[in-house]
């Protein structure tokens, strides 16, 4: 299924408003500036495939700016930005990229950015959360701001791919998300990996990598109290102690790294605002804790503080 919106059908005076609106709704808080003061036409579609969501933005010339004030706690996500029509300009940590059509580059919600269109665009932004990427974090920070050609070397391969499924919308069945969620970012990887100068790609690293599509199985499934290393790796045709292998080569283990998912996961939702009245059992039954009693002592031994202290502190902002 698709979301879709347009300025079409609002007053000349109301569309500039709706679209700013509409641009921080659907990725981060942002400024939008236009080189004029008349009509502004524009559309944003969005979908999702496993754990990758997808924009595609049709819009007059403008520019989006996010400002350091504008950055607040919360998931980290990179998008990865391609130009499908007229031009544009990517512009983070000091570093300026200007895409053609069929360009891509890097940006990380978490630091200040530019994107500027010049002319009439087509722009396709997929918004990964950070979490899913096994990337050194140095390696990913110089990829942001840089042109990825999309008619040279593993640009080639990734465009076409990232392009289709941004204009194939499904319906795709879960697993098959799953599994092109994974795709892409083995994808995305490697072209860091490349980029980086690294040569000796590890198992994460890889196009055909298991870890990240076994990551967003269990991200997609963390609700459920009957995940387990045994219907993980039945999953992925591959046996329980392969599994337990990809996970100490990352220095934890199956169980001890879907506890800390359902941890990050209910201290999140305890945080929001307007959730006091969802009891502590009922956020603990939700991320696949079948006894409270483990949740509470589990989440104390994490984070140093019960659940109760953790949404009373998160309410009130300290």
């Amino acid at each position: 299924m698709s979301d879709v919106w347009s300025t079409n059908a609002l007053p000349a005076g109301e569309q500039l408003a709706f679209w700013h609106d509409l641009v921080c709704d659907t990725f981060v808080p942002l400024d939008v500036a236009t080189p004029g003061t008349g009509p502004f036409t524009g559309s944003l579609t969005t979908h999702q495939v496993g754990t990758l969501r997808i924009a595609t933005v049709d819009a007059d010339p403008h520019c989006v700016t996010r400002r350091p004030r504008l950055i607040t706690s919360g998931e980290e996500f990179t998008h990865i930005g391609l130009l499908c029509k007229g031009q544009a300009v990517v512009e983070q940590d000091g570093r300026q990229a200007s895409l053609h059509p069929g360009d891509l580059a890097f940006y990380d919600t978490t630091r200040p950015f530019l994107l500027g269109f010049r002319e009439p665009m087509e722009w396709k932004v997929f918004m990964l959360p950070r979490r899913l990427l096994s990337i050194p974090e140095a390696d990913l920070r110089r990829m942001s701001a840089e042109t990825v050609r999309g008619g040279e070397g593993l640009g080639r391969l990734i465009v076409p791919f990232l392009a289709g499924l941004a204009e194939q919308t499904g319906p795709y069945g879960e697993e098959s998300s799953t599994r092109l969620a994974a795709s892409a970012v083995g994808l995305l990887e490697t072209l860091v990996a490349e980029r980086s100068g690294r040569q000796g790609l590890t198992a994460e690293a890889g196009p055909l990598s298991l870890s990240p599509r076994i990551r967003s199985y269990i991200n997609e499934r963390l609700p459920d109290p009957g995940l387990s290393p045994e219907s993980i790796a039945r999953a992925h045709h591959i046996s329980v102690r392969y599994l337990q292998k990809l996970f100490q080569q990352e220095g934890t283990t199956v169980h001890r790294w879907i506890q800390q998912r359902r941890l990050e996961e209910a201290r999140r939702e305890l945080s929001r605002q307007g959730r006091a009245a969802v009891t502590i059992a009922f956020v603990a039954h939700r991320w696949g804790f079948a006894d409270p009693a483990h949740f509470s002592r589990s989440f104390r031994a994490a984070y140093d503080m019960t659940p109760r202290e953790w949404r009373k502190f998160g309410r009130t902002g300290e």
